[in-house]
């Protein structure tokens, strides 16, 4: 988000010229705090930014320099122009800006790499919504969005904790229709919160200082494999046709059979999880261990028969 801003910053000092910290924070819609360790950064970064003091003074580039934005190879052209995930610009209220950035930046390319972009664009669409759409209302995506951007604390109530408590927003991640709040306690600890669970939120005045070594997809990344690590193992040995074999994620090789079936070994998070899976392939699974959940499903298959023979059956208004 950061590497974001700052470009916004260096692309309006480089196309509006010189400006104050006040306009430049109401432009970027940051406070003007935060433009000025922005201004600080690309200076450091070697970027010819320099003041201006005096009445009529403000921030400015040297005269002669220009960033150089072009040179794009074709694979980062494609990167650039079908990497964006529709419905996470949608919630962001950006889908509209990011059509408009598009087109902007098409005119801008040099003749042949414009050609590899419009390819790119008429020939692949990354869609990654499922067919029955069903993503969570991010009720609190501007307010926390704000928060981060401002870097002010925010009050939440999260879940079945009844008493509101006080977090510094770090940084927001959508996760497939999800999304997620990466913040920092009062006690400097990390948690990641799921907006969908919040049931209230509040910004705060107070500010905070952002940790300068913090980087938002190294501690996802982080956490993602500490929740795999921890997260509940039950392993299971599955006989499946083959047009099933793609319900499940295999964990070892797979082994052909005859007639269409294969060998799997797969991991869920328990047998509850499991007997359910293997009943949702309508006989087209046969568990092969372990013993106990074979005695799962053959329980949960009977009953299931039970309930659906006509002795069983109740009746239902307009049945004849």
């Amino acid at each position: 988000m950061r590497a974001e801003r700052l470009l916004r910053l260096l692309l309006h000092l480089q196309t509006r010229g010189q400006s104050t910290v006040d306009r430049l924070a109401q432009s970027l819609e940051v406070s003007p705090r935060t433009v000025q360790r922005d201004l600080d950064a690309l200076s450091l970064a070697g970027v010819p930014v320099y003041s201006i003091r005096g009445r009529g003074g403000g921030w400015a580039l040297l005269p002669d320099y220009r960033s150089r934005l072009t040179g794009l190879t074709p694979s980062e052209v494609m990167s650039v122009f079908v990497g964006a995930t529709a419905h996470v610009l949608a919630d962001l209220g950006l889908d509209a800006s990011s059509d408009q950035a598009v087109s902007k930046l098409i005119a801008s390319l040099p003749e042949g790499t414009r050609r590899e972009a419009e390819f790119a664009r008429q020939r692949l669409l990354i869609d990654h919504a499922g067919w029955d759409d069903r993503r969570e209302v991010p009720r609190w995506l501007d307010l926390c969005r704000e928060a981060v951007w401002e870097e002010r604390r925010i009050t939440i109530t999260y879940a079945d904790w009844t008493d509101p408590f006080t977090v510094a927003p770090l940084g927001l991640v959508a996760k497939a229709r999800t999304w997620y709040l990466v913040a920092a306690r009062t006690d400097g600890q990390l948690r990641t919160y799921r907006l969908g669970r919040l049931t209230s939120a509040t910004l705060t005045d107070d500010t905070f200082t952002r940790p300068p070594d913090f980087d938002l997809a190294g501690h996802w990344a982080a956490s993602q494999r500490e929740f795999r690590a921890t997260r509940p193992s039950y392993p299971i040995v599955l006989r499946v046709r083959d047009h099933a074999v793609r319900r499940f994620r295999p964990t070892a090789p797979m082994h052909p059979e005859t007639d269409g079936w294969w060998i799997i070994h797969t991991d869920l998070e328990n047998p509850h999880e499991a007997c359910a899976a293997v009943l949702a392939q309508a006989g087209n699974a046969q568990v092969l261990a372990p013993p106990e959940l074979t005695d799962l499903v053959r329980d949960a298959s009977n009953a299931i028969s039970v309930l659906h023979t006509p002795a069983t059956r109740p009746t239902v208004h307009g049945d004849n």
